[in-house]
Parts: structure tokens; sequence; C-alpha cells
């Protein structure tokens, strides 16, 4: 279901070069193994794209809050299986790239496209994504059923802004999870 009035972005097949893309996990924490959660309805499709995310070497970044930083709370949801390989940075911001972690991680990874997956729609992923897009100049891919909110209206909007955004929208495809393909390649 969508809001009327809105154009909703429509997913398309995406493939990105291994070699050169990384994948950001936004706010996805233990709270998301909890089915009254709406994160947790992410899990299930979540857990399987980033195991075959895995199997290209594809490098994985995961986001927690910054109030919950060195408490159980913390960590990552159960189903997304982090491997200690796998940075967690606690950015105290919406935009994931306040602080610079999470842009030197990219740049360290010789990263150009992102994949932005997460909740909230409306909060994490909007303001990360038009950071990634407008700021830094990122490829950024949003699969559509890798994001969720609470609330319908809020997670439309907020996809609907990444559309119409000058110089975002122009830099942001929208897939789904079984829908990106992760090619040789890259940088």
């Amino acid at each position: 279901m969508s809001t009327p009035g809105l154009n909703q972005p429509k997913p398309v097949d995406v493939q990105i070069p291994a070699s050169g893309s990384a994948i950001a996990v936004l706010d996805l924490s233990v709270r998301c193994d909890n089915p009254a959660e709406i994160c947790s309805e992410l899990m299930r499709g979540l857990g399987a794209f980033l195991e075959r995310a895995r199997s290209r070497d594809v490098p994985i970044i995961f986001t927690s809050s910054s109030a919950t930083k060195g408490t159980p709370e913390a960590e990552i949801a159960t189903a997304l299986k982090r491997r200690p390989d796998e940075p967690v940075i606690y950015p105290d911001a919406f935009d994931k790239f306040v602080g610079g972690e999470l842009q030197r991680f990219l740049t360290g990874s010789n990263a150009r496209e992102l994949v932005i997956v997460g909740s909230s729609t409306h909060v994490a992923v909007m303001y990360t994504a038009t950071s990634a897009a407008r700021v830094y100049g990122y490829h950024v891919v949003i699969p559509l059923d890798g994001v969720n909110t609470r609330n319908q209206i809020e997670h439309d909007y907020a996809l609907h802004q990444l559309t119409v955004i000058p110089r975002v929208s122009a830099l942001i495809r929208f897939s789904t999870l079984d829908a990106i393909q992760f090619v040789p390649g890259g940088t």
C-alpha cells in the first residue's frame, strides 16, 4: 500500500560491481529480534541478502544508536549474522556520515556504489542516502524491501523525496533485495 498522490519509485534490476561496492546496514539492532518491532519484518530477506553479498566479498558496515553504545541493546540483530570483521559505528545523528567513520570505511573499501538498508526510511535511510549522493557522489541503491518504518505515510514520503531532490535523485536507484546482483569488476 502506498500513500495516494505520491509518485513512488519503481524497483529495477541492478548489477553493481562486487569490488567497488559496500553495504550500509542502518540501525538494525537486537530490537529487531522482537516480532513486535517493525524492523523485524526485514530480517529474513536481509539476512539472506547479506550472506549473498558476503559470498562476493562485498564490505558491510553496521550502525547502531549512539545512545546504546556499550550496552547489550547496541548489538546487531541476530538474523543478520554480523561477522567480527564487519564494523559497527555509532554516529550521533540521523545522517550516518556524521563523525566521519562511514566515509573512512567506504574510502578504505574503494566503494563508489553504496547499498543502503535499514529502519527507519524517513530518518536514517533518507538522511544517509541524501548525503551519500549529494555530498559524496556515491551511486546509491535502496532495495525497497530492505527499508521500512512504522508509519506508511512517512515511509512513502521519504521514498518520494529521494526521487525528487535535486542532484540526489539522479544518483539513487531503487531495487529489491533479490534484484541486486553483485558482478565481477569494479575498482
